[in-house]
């Protein structure tokens, strides 16, 4: 089974000491898949000062080098990888902004090849904002030659019309209906990207409901995705769900730590099939 963990919004604002407070005993094991904002927007956000919350100011994650350098040194020690989050994470009054925001394409174009040269790594993934994403919005991913991860509903009105795309739906319909469950743990690989559901951590999420389905994954030898926010880690009831669902992935030695990049790779690489 094949188990990470992707933590959502950095950006120009986070402070290099709240992902070490967070990560520094977990990512020696399983390294963290950190999305990064790479032009974060002046809007109302708990991962952005409240005095920062007016305004139509842009700042680039680059010019907190601290940040930058931190998150370069955790590269090279393999401790984190970098993901896509948006473009600056702005948010519209009819929507999120890969749901109904403008010139999506580009936007995936320039964020990408920023962070690129900025991190000097291969950007190869992308996460919505709000785990959003409208046709238009995944069009605008899948051009740019990025994967897809999320925990986004799969509806065929939102894809081209593909045989791999029905096939999928029945498959997915076919193991909720059999599972009683939403949850897919399975990477679904198409001819131009790959995709992975993930299960959220927020305060009202119970450690039962990880439990339950990260055992379910690892019935069927899946994939599993922890996602959660640094900030949001920081409510004492969500570090404690955190630290005990951690503490139980730990008691099985089947259990192959991995980034989101590291998944997604066995099927570029053709190592496994994508027919789960």
């Amino acid at each position: 089974m094949k188990f990470a963990i992707r933590d959502d919004d950095t950006n120009f604002f986070t402070n290099p000491e709240d992902l070490e407070k967070i990560y520094s005993r977990i990512w020696n094991i399983c390294p963290i898949s950190l999305t990064v904002v790479p032009f974060i927007a002046s809007m109302k956000s708990p991962a952005i000062p409240e005095k920062y919350w007016q305004g139509d100011r842009i700042f680039s994650i680059g010019e907190n080098k601290k940040l930058v350098e931190f998150l370069k040194s955790k590269i090279s020690e393999n401790k984190i990888s970098i993901l896509m989050h948006g473009y600056s994470h702005k948010n519209y009054e009819n929507g999120y902004e890969f749901e109904v925001g403008e010139n999506l394409y580009e936007k995936v174009r320039k964020g990408k090849k920023y962070l690129q040269e900025l991190f000097e790594v291969e950007i190869k993934t992308f996460v919505p904002p709000h785990n959003s994403l409208s046709k238009e919005g995944m069009k605008a991913v899948i051009a740019n030659k990025l994967n897809i991860l999320g925990s986004f509903s799969f509806r065929l009105s939102q894809r081209p019309f593909q045989l791999k795309n029905i096939f999928y739906f029945l498959k997915r319909k076919n193991f909720q209906g059999k599972n009683k469950t939403f949850f897919y743990p399975f990477v679904m690989c198409f001819t131009d990207h790959s995709e992975l559901d993930c299960c959220s951590l927020i305060p009202s999420t119970s450690l039962e409901d990880l439990i339950e389905k990260f055992d379910l994954a690892r019935r069927y030898n899946g994939d599993f995705c922890l996602t959660t926010h640094y900030w949001e880690v920081s409510n004492l009831q969500t570090l404690d769900t955190f630290r005990r669902f951690w503490e139980y992935v730990n008691k099985f030695n089947n259990i192959s730590h991995l980034s989101v990049n590291k998944i997604f790779e066995r099927f570029e690489l053709k190592s496994e099939s994508c027919f789960n």
